[in-house]
């Protein structure tokens, strides 16, 4: 509190002297400090990355000028998790928004620059409704502002969370055709390699891509302007691509986690609280599983070039990054479509993958045990369901229906009808984070493509990795896993949790909830049948401080 006691004074100095430019005075621990609420987990850690200090005057200064204005007459928060997200008001009339990223939101320099270079990219192309960048720095020490920072037009329309409830079913399910074909025409883009998107000198010449687009010039603009590259964990001498090969990316996927957890393996406030859980798995385990997982990767991808070519996809469509409006048709609502698509936003993390595992149905839409292919069945035994059992069934047969308009619009008959996809995109996904969720459900995910293997490759027996007796113990130790996934669950339902136990609202509230759980801590633990199972049931209460967690931390 007294580096924010210093850093306001130092503001309210730069203040007194650039009246001019700041049109309001800043709340400076509202703006800079995380406020919405409180964490069960590793508290002062969660809110500690999702605060951002920066020079306010120097922001305001260069983001009057980038929108012709002379000065900002406010800066409202309006999100703050990965990255702090503000409305910004200027004395013409004019509103932007900013994002400052968190420490959370990816690597410095490069999260930024990809997603600047991603969103111009995409507005160079027919048919992407993309806010413009206004001002940007992917450095924090490029500018006087001292943080990274975007400042963008605000999207027109409306934001579709805040209708979403009142549109009737078809209507929903309409949306969910419109969304698939908007994210179809990113198909259309015919990309040489595989990687995340950058403006060429934001990446250092040995990581760049001769070329970008099939069928263009190295010298054209488009592949002289963007290369691809794919940088986490920065500091890691790694393999970061571009990549030619869906084999060559997945590999280094896998090669990445493994080094990671050689030299590092240390706890993270966003590991899953269930990963301490028997079976989890130690540094050796950890870098043994993928290794056989990458001896596999030849054999788990799909041999059309349609099903792996590289892919540009949104990273995370949900219903507050879509901006709507109403379709009219003669001063009336289209009864076909009421709504378009007017912006979409948010294009932090997007990267070109291999099709069969970029091609996802968003969050808006996805739902359980949707077959692959067209064809949709009908709920099973429907007339011996009693009325509540039925109306229960059509509405989760509505959500499949939805799900299934979304793949027919968005994805190629390749993708869409090709076998066993949804179990090797799980398997993949928890190949390059094995240590944040530990090894029990990326083993028992080896297990479901097994299960699978027939259709992956058709005439060959699966791998066999396990003894009849370890196969045993990973069965119970999954077992275990799931209880815990559900009770954690029912939890989360019950108090009106976010992930890592988070409580939105004041102290008082995050209090009354603290103390709520702790007595269903208590219960818990007295259901062990001994000592020492109570024991461990205290340890593997998923509402603790993980950091400090002698488990967590016992290698």
């Amino acid at each position: 509190m007294k580096c924010l006691s210093k850093l306001a004074a130092l503001v309210r100095g730069k203040f007194r002297k650039r009246r001019q430019v700041l049109g309001f005075q800043p709340d400076l621990h509202l703006i800079y400090r995380y406020t919405s609420g409180h964490w069960l987990c590793n508290d002062q850690e969660h809110r500690d990355t999702r605060s951002v200090t920066f020079d306010i005057v120097a922001f305001c200064r260069l983001a009057a000028e980038a929108v012709g204005a002379k000065a900002v007459t406010d800066m409202i928060k309006i999100g703050e998790s990965l990255n702090r997200v503000f409305l910004v008001r200027f004395d013409t009339g004019v509103e932007a928004i900013a994002r400052f990223p968190t420490s959370l939101a990816g690597p410095p320099h490069f999260t930024t620059a990809s997603e600047v270079a991603t969103i111009d990219f995409l507005r160079c192309q027919p048919g992407f409704s993309i806010p413009r960048v206004l001002a940007w720095s992917s450095r924090a020490k490029g500018t006087d502002v001292g943080a990274e920072f975007i400042l963008m037009e605000k999207a027109p329309g409306l934001l579709l969370s805040d209708v979403l409830e009142d549109l009737p079913s078809y209507d929903r399910g309409m949306f969910a055709k419109t969304l698939g074909e908007y994210e179809r025409k990113l198909l259309d883009l015919r990309f040489t390699h595989y990687g995340s998107l950058y403006y060429k000198n934001d990446v250092p010449a040995p990581l760049r891509a001769p070329t970008l687009i099939e069928g263009l010039s190295p010298d054209d603009e488009l592949n002289s302007n963007f290369a691809s590259d794919l940088s986490h964990r920065e500091h890691m001498d790694i393999d970061r691509g571009p990549w030619r090969t869906a084999e060559d990316y997945m590999k280094a996927v896998a090669s990445r986690e493994q080094q990671w957890i050689a030299d590092f393996g240390t706890p993270h406030i966003l590991d899953d609280p269930n990963r301490v859980l028997p079976g989890k798995g130690n540094r050796d385990d950890h870098i043994k599983w993928l290794s056989l997982y990458t001896d596999l990767i030849p054999a788990l991808i799909p041999p059309l070039q349609e099903q792996k070519r590289p892919v540009l996809w949104h990273p995370d469509l949900h219903a507050s990054n879509i901006f709507i409006r109403s379709s009219k048709k003669k001063g009336k609502v289209s009864p076909a479509i009421p709504v378009t698509i007017s912006s979409i936003i948010d294009w932090q993390g997007a990267w070109i993958g291999p099709a069969f595992l970029q091609l996802k149905v968003p969050p808006l839409y996805r739902t359980h045990d949707v077959p692959p292919g067209r064809l949709l069945p009908a709920p099973d035994d429907f007339d011996s369901l009693s009325g509540s059992e039925k109306e229960t069934a059509k509405e989760i047969h509505q959500q499949r229906i939805r799900h299934k308009l979304f793949e027919v619009s968005a994805f190629p008959p390749e993708v869409l009808d090709m076998e066993a996809r949804e179990e090797r995109v799980y398997l993949k996904d928890l190949a390059q984070s094995t240590w944040k969720y530990g090894l029990i459900p990326f083993r028992m995910a080896l297990y479901d493509v097994f299960q699978h293997w027939q259709e992956i490759v058709p005439g060959e027996d699966p791998p066999v990795l396990d003894s009849p007796v370890e196969l045993e113990d990973l069965k119970l130790h999954h077992a275990t896993w799931l209880q815990h996934q559900e009770l954690l669950e029912v939890l989360d339902r019950e108090f009106d949790l976010g992930e890592y136990g988070h409580v939105m609202g004041d102290r008082s509230k995050f209090e009354m909830v603290r103390a709520a759980l702790w007595k269903k801590k208590l219960e818990y633990i007295e259901q062990g049948k001994d000592d020492e199972t109570r024991r461990k049931r205290s340890l593997w209460w998923p509402y603790r401080d993980t950091l400090r967690d002698e488990v967590v931390l016992e290698r």
